[in-house]
């Protein structure tokens, strides 16, 4: 399995450090791949392009293609991109879109492939075993039943633009699921390649293995996650 690249959310300032990780690892001669989809009724797609190119194009990346559905996509269509970022917004309908065009069935297989992908935000959460994490922010208003993400992580499920105040959110939702946690604030994010897990940004990571287990892993550390 390829890279993967898990981001906490915030604005292009928080992840500065992230993105620029991110853009050592693609081969920047080809296109970089943008699917907004999950800003669907949130905010125009054209203005989700012009704050990805105001990120990406400072960073070396030249080309950037758009997707705005992903029905009758295939792993050959995905293959010409040098990686695949799935963008913030609902994760509900995000995992509902890719469900239903069985998209998510050719993310998996470009990853398997070799295929790099970014997530950030609900891209990042739809990547882990769980999307229940969102609950806090999101409203399941597509009648999402089935809460299973793609479990590209382990058993982790993940919980983005974490602050130390939703630890008690997180011990209901770990008592409930049984399924730990990887909480990413908005500065913070994952990179993992094959069993390794490494950190990038200027705040911890923190692992919730159970509801009376938390460990904050810095930047700059490696360990094996899988």
């Amino acid at each position: 399995m390829a890279a993967l690249f898990l981001s906490g959310g915030g604005d292009k300032e928080h992840t500065e450090k992230f993105d620029d990780t991110f853009t050592g690892v693609i081969d920047k001669e080809k296109p970089l791949l943008y699917i907004p989809i999950a800003m669907k009724n949130i905010r125009s797609y054209s203005e989700c392009l012009e704050w990805f190119t105001s990120v990406f194009n400072p960073l070396g990346v030249q080309e950037i293609a758009m997707w705005t559905g992903v029905e009758r996509k295939s792993l050959d269509d995905l293959h010409q991109f040098s990686g695949v970022y799935i963008g913030g917004g609902n994760t509900y309908s995000l995992l509902q879109d890719f469900r239903f065009s069985k998209f998510d069935a050719v993310l998996t297989d470009y990853i398997q492939s070799g295929g790099t992908v970014y997530g950030g935000s609900a891209g990042a959460i739809i990547l882990g075993s769980n999307i229940e994490t969102c609950a806090h922010l999101d409203s399941n208003n597509v009648g999402v039943t089935v809460f299973n993400g793609f479990k590209l992580i382990g058993n982790y499920a993940i919980w983005c633009h974490y602050e130390p105040e939703n630890d008690e959110l997180i011990k209901n939702f770990l008592h409930t699921n049984q399924t730990p946690v990887i909480a990413l604030p908005e500065e913070t994010g994952i990179y993992i390649d094959k069993e390794m897990m490494k950190i990038t940004g200027i705040k911890p990571a923190t692992i919730f293995s159970g509801p009376e287990s938390k460990q904050e892993v810095w930047p700059g550390s490696e360990s094996v996650l899988l």
